[in-house]
């Protein structure tokens, strides 16, 4: 195991990033936690405090990339599902043998129908700093989902 870096060994982590956020070089910044710290700080020592902080925030920005894919993975599963059972309840208001079954079977595909439009709805971004892009993009993806149901609906009903 590599040794503890002495900014986090002394807890000088605040102080280090306050000093960056300033703009100091890293020079100076090596000079100041020497002085304050009354220990020995050099500009590697800040160089590779810096340089592992970065690494960190990437890696915790792949994993919530991961993490992203994942739900978004099980969002499109869920979107299937729901689809493949309007899709039966219209088979089944088709080959139903009485009004008032076909009736039922309708209204059921529709109540489906609202509840994946509320699904899809859901689906939006809640963070207002996300690329407009990515909203256009899942929007497409949300009406073209939404017109396959259609489509099916159109089919069936024909």
């Amino acid at each position: 195991m590599p040794p503890q870096n002495k900014i986090i060994k002394y807890n000088l982590e605040a102080r280090a990033t306050e000093l960056k956020g300033k703009g100091k070089p890293l020079s100076e910044i090596s000079e100041i936690l020497t002085k304050e710290s009354k220990q020995t700080i050099t500009k590697s020592v800040v160089y590779r405090f810096f340089e592992a902080n970065a690494t960190a925030a990437v890696q915790a920005v792949e994993n919530s990339n991961k993490l992203a894919a994942k739900v978004a993975k099980a969002e499109i599963s869920t979107i299937e599902q729901r689809q493949d059972v309007i899709k039966g309840l219209l088979t089944l208001a088709k080959k139903a043998d009485n009004e008032h079954a076909r009736v039922q079977a309708f209204k059921a595909a529709n109540d489906a129908l609202d509840s994946l439009d509320k699904r899809l709805g859901n689906l939006s971004p809640s963070q207002p700093t996300q690329n407009v892009i990515v909203n256009v993009q899942q929007n497409t993806e949300r009406l073209k989902e939404r017109m396959k149901v259609y489509d099916a609906i159109f089919e069936e009903a024909e």
